[in-house]
C-alpha cells in the first residue's frame, strides 16, 4: 500500500483559502489598492511573505503532511498557483508531504487579473490540467483519482485513508465571469467517493475527508452558496462508514460541529485574514485530535522582512477530539 507515512501516530497540519495574489501580478498602484479594498478583510498584499515564514515554521516542526482546502489562489491567476508552488517547495526536500484541493476561486476563474498603475489586465487561468501539473507532488501521492474532477485519495498510513473532493463548479474552458460562489458533485463523483468509502472499509481504514464547500449550515448568516448544494446526499453517504471527521473552509469562520450530526465538521478560517490561524491533526489508530492556532509569524521573519510594515492579529484557540 502505497502511504505517505508508516508512523503509527502521524500529525498532519491543515490551513484554508491563504487566496494569494502573486507579487508580480501587481506594483501596490492605484487600481491594486482599489481592488484590495474589497477583498473583504483578506491582507493580499503581503501574503507571499506570510506563506513563506509559515512554511519555514512547518518544515521546522516536521508534520506529515500539510494540507490546503481550496482558495489557494486569490482571482485564479494561474501565475499565483506557480507562486504557490514555489513558496512550498521546500516542504517537499523536507520530506514533508504538500496536499491540495481547489476552491471556487481557482479554476477557470474569470477575474485573474494583474495590476499596473490604474490599469488591469486579463491573465492566464488554471485549468484543470494546469493544476495537476502545478502541484503533481500532491496527485504523485494519489492512491486513486476520479477521472472527471480534480478529486483523489491518499494513504496517510495504513490505518488512515485521506479523501479530498473537488467541490467546486467552474466552466470547462476560459472563463469571463465571476467565479461560482456555491459547489456539488456528479454522478462520477459520488460513484467515485462512494467507491473509496467502500475500498477503505474493506482494508479496515478510518477516513478523513476534506472539501471546499461546508456540509453543514455553521453560520446563520452566511450559508446559502457556502454550504454544499448537495451536502444531505454527502452526508448521509459519508455517515454509512468509517468517517471520522470532515474538514472545509470557504466561509472564513473558525467552527466546530459534533456530536449531535452523523459526521463532524471542522470549518478553517482564512489564512489570509487576521491571525493567520491553522490547524494541527494528531492521530491514532483510534483516536483524532484537533487544535487550531494563531501563527506566530514574528518568530519566523527573516531580519531584511522585518523592516516590513507589521501583521496585526488576535489569539484565538479551538480544539476537540472525535
Amino acid at each position: 500500500m502505497k502511504a505517505i507515512t508508516d508512523s503509527e501516530r502521524p500529525d498532519f497540519w491543515l490551513i484554508s483559502d491563504p487566496h494569494l495574489i502573486a507579487d508580480d501580478l501587481h506594483d501596490f498602484g492605484a487600481r491594486f489598492k482599489k481592488m484590495r479594498q474589497t477583498s473583504a478583510g483578506k491582507d493580499i498584499a503581503y501574503q507571499d511573505l506570510a506563506l513563506r515564514a509559515f512554511v519555514r515554521k512547518v518544515v521546522r516542526a516536521n508534520p506529515a503532511a500539510l494540507i490546503i482546502n481550496g482558495d489557494l489562489t486569490f482571482n485564479g491567476a494561474k501565475r499565483s498557483a506557480e507562486r504557490l508552488g514555489e513558496i512550498f517547495a521546500p516542504l517537499k526536500e523536507a520530506g514533508i508531504a504538500l496536499l491540495v484541493i481547489p476552491g471556487n476561486h481557482d479554476i477557470y476563474d474569470g477575474w485573474a487579473r494583474s495590476f499596473s498603475g490604474s490599469e488591469e489586465r486579463r491573465v492566464a487561468q488554471i485549468s484543470p490540467a494546469d493544476w495537476k501539473e502545478i502541484f503533481s507532488a500532491s496527485y504523485d501521492l494519489a492512491a486513486s483519482q476520479e477521472p472527471g474532477s480534480l478529486s483523489y485519495s491518499v494513504n496517510l498510513n495504513p490505518h488512515w485513508r485521506l479523501l479530498l473532493l473537488d467541490s467546486n463548479l467552474y466552466s470547462s474552458q476560459f472563463s469571463y465571469t465571476h467565479p461560482m460562489t456555491s459547489g456539488g458533485t456528479d454522478d462520477g463523483e459520488r460513484r467515485w467517493l462512494s467507491q473509496e468509502l467502500g475500498e477503505a472499509k474493506r482494508l479496515g481504514q478510518d477516513v478523513l475527508f476534506f472539501i471546499h464547500h461546508n456540509l453543514y449550515s455553521h453560520n446563520s448568516v452566511v450559508h446559502d452558496g457556502f454550504k454544499l448544494n448537495n451536502a444531505g446526499e454527502i452526508v448521509q453517504l459519508l455517515s454509512q462508514y468509517p468517517v471520522r471527521c470532515a474538514f472545509s473552509g470557504h466561509i472564513h469562520a473558525q467552527h466546530i460541529m459534533s456530536g449531535w450530526v452523523p459526521v463532524p465538521e471542522v470549518v478553517s478560517s482564512c489564512f489570509a485574514e487576521s491571525d493567520q490561524g491553522y490547524g494541527v491533526v494528531e492521530l491514532t489508530a483510534n483516536s483524532l485530535s484537533y487544535r487550531r492556532h494563531d501563527f506566530d509569524i514574528d518568530n519566523f521573519l527573516t531580519a531584511e522582512e522585518k523592516k516590513l510594515p507589521a501583521f496585526c492579529g488576535f489569539s484565538r484557540l479551538s480544539e476537540g477530539s472525535f
